[in-house]
């Protein structure tokens, strides 16, 4: 009874953050997401080149969301998005700058294709969004756990990075077993290295 009632109030908690955490992402003006996004993309296109990146799966973002469209045309990586099979299922589809994107149920867009990534020994980094973060490298998404539940299963050899704006951080973000941390994190202001245990 007591574990049932600590997740809940741990559920509720994260509810009410990522509604914060949303409304400070929305408060953010136009011209300063194209300027934040800018930045980040440059942190993130030195970051994957320097750390030898050859697999990059990312997301094709939502308006309010880091801009990460100049990641997913590729450079001296090959580049996946996100497409959903069910309502706990996804898979990473190869895409470039010719690809064709469809909008998903969530309003997503995702990949056409049937190329997809498989685990392999190349050198694979996760960029993935999120609406809240601290230092330790919690996360936050929008709680549908499909993140999550990917890495799971084949995160134990990937670098995983959260993309943000500065003003989506916390102090301390509520934690759950099933919750994967971030290896770093990059912001308009840089990356942030995270402690790894």
């Amino acid at each position: 009874m007591l574990f049932y009632f600590m997740m809940s109030k741990t559920t509720w908690l994260k509810q009410q953050i990522r509604q914060q955490a949303a409304s400070a992402r929305r408060k953010l003006t136009a011209e300063q997401r194209q300027a934040y996004s800018a930045s980040i993309m440059q942190y993130a296109q030195d970051y994957v080149s320097s750390n030898g990146t050859q697999c990059l799966l990312t997301y094709k973002a939502l308006p309010v969301e880091v801009n990460t469209d100049v990641l997913l045309e590729g450079n001296t990586w090959k580049a996946y998005a996100p497409r959903m099979l069910d309502e706990h299922h996804m898979v990473w589809i190869a895409v470039g700058a010719t690809s064709v994107w469809k909008k998903s149920d969530f309003g997503v867009l995702e990949p056409i294709g049937d190329e997809l990534w498989q685990p392999s020994s190349m050198k694979t980094t996760l960029l993935c969004p999120l609406l809240a973060f601290d230092r330790q490298g919690h996360r936050l998404g929008m709680g549908k756990g499909y993140f999550d539940r990917w890495l799971s299963k084949y995160g134990g050899n990937i670098d995983v990075v959260g993309l943000a704006y500065s003003c989506q951080e916390l102090p301390k973000v509520p934690v759950e077993p099933h919750d994967v941390p971030l290896s770093t994190i990059i912001t308009e202001h840089g990356v942030f290295a995270c402690p790894t245990t």
